[in-house]
């Protein structure tokens, strides 16, 4: 294998694809990046058997081949480089990289022992990277991160007469959201990993897509997202997601409306104070606002107040800050709408607008 490519296309390659580098040490295999000359390209790709990136990129190649070299060390290297150009000239079992001023070797596993991806099915659904963006950043945070349960890290993606609808749930909060789809016909239920759905939107943004292809690989039971010059490999997640209408309350006692960005502020600075008591911040909804309080013995104490509309009772409650935080720093407008009905009912979180989407938050049972 032998062929030359500019670092520019390298080292924004690299740098996506490091990100994703498996850590198990029991299948080095895994901490490599796959190099191989593909119909005048150059495709770089790596797997952590969940979630599996594809690049092509153009290169001048004088030599077909493939092989397999450590990914981390390779892009730190590559990123290091002060050249425009960059040769890679395969001999033997090591790679050699070479520029005006550099040289260096790298060991190899043979690209054989990589795992193969798929072949995408001929039938594609394709979506307007835009339209989906958002969504997706503001559902799967909810998502859990305990393998302990797979099915609750992943998304809940069901697509019927022309709309999408997202859901995520950790079991203590929850993100739902809707899409209207120019395709009135698709029909879709599916549960796909929550990380792998946020990083192929991180790339879709870095690489400026403006259309994501979508296909699923029934008999692998894998799902593939197409990009500009990217394709993304992500395993279905099997089982039976929660029933979340069961927990989404239908009415409320009391209703506040606040603007977003000052109940962002108020969160955070009461935040200093719970960290050290089981995170927990006490709100208390009265008629002018709403007053928020924190307390830890050995620290102090912090009270902030914030205007807004209360419509129905005056009520206590108290939740997770960083459930807030991660709320508040994806929500989607200026004003936002808190409905409850007693402390030990889920705080339910809307927007103002008729934007179809929901955040709900399971309440701490406070010891007065």
């Amino acid at each position: 294998m032998h062929f030359f490519v500019l670092k520019e296309n390298l080292n924004k390659t690299l740098t996506i694809l490091g990100r994703n580098i498996s850590s198990r040490v029991q299948l080095p295999i895994l901490s490599n990046i796959l190099i191989k000359t593909e119909n005048g390209q150059l495709k770089l790709a790596t797997t952590n058997l969940e979630l599996g990136i594809v690049f092509l990129i153009p290169a001048k190649i004088e030599k077909q081949g493939e092989i397999t070299v450590p990914g981390k060390l390779l892009t730190e290297f590559i990123n290091s480089l002060a050249t425009d150009k960059i040769e890679f000239i395969l001999e033997n079992t090591n790679l050699m990289v070479k520029t005006t001023k550099t040289k260096a070797s790298f060991s190899t596993i043979p690209g054989t022992d990589f795992p193969t991806f798929p072949e995408t099915p001929q039938t594609k659904n394709i979506f307007l990277f835009e339209k989906i963006k958002n969504s997706i950043y503001r559902t799967t945070f909810a998502a859990s991160i305990d393998e302990g349960r797979p099915v609750l890290t992943g998304t809940k993606i069901t697509i019927s007469q022309g709309k999408m609808t997202l859901t995520a749930t950790d079991g203590y909060r929850l993100s739902k959201e809707q899409i209207e789809l120019p395709d009135k016909k698709l029909d879709l239920n599916i549960i796909l990993p929550a990380q792998s759905l946020a990083e192929m939107i991180r790339i879709a943004t870095e690489l400026k897509t403006e259309e994501i292809i979508f296909s699923i690989i029934d008999n692998k039971n894998q799902a593939v997202f197409g990009l500009s010059q990217a394709t993304i490999y992500t395993r279905v997640i099997e089982g039976e997601f929660p029933n979340i209408e069961k927990i989404i309350p239908a009415t409320c006692k009391t209703k506040v409306t606040i603007d977003t960005q000052q109940f962002a502020n108020a969160v955070k600075t009461t935040s200093l104070f719970a960290r050290s008591a089981a995170n927990i911040i006490k709100i208390k909804i009265e008629k002018e606002g709403l007053r928020l309080k924190a307390m830890t013995p050995q620290i102090g104490e912090d009270e902030e107040f914030v205007e807004a509309k209360v419509e129905g009772e005056e009520d206590d409650i108290a939740f997770n800050y960083r459930f807030l935080l991660d709320l508040l720093a994806n929500f989607p407008e200026e004003q936002l709408v808190l409905e409850t009905s007693g402390p030990l009912n889920p705080g339910v979180f809307k927007p103002l607008s008729a934007l179809p989407y929901l955040h709900l938050i399971m309440p701490i049972r406070i010891q007065e």
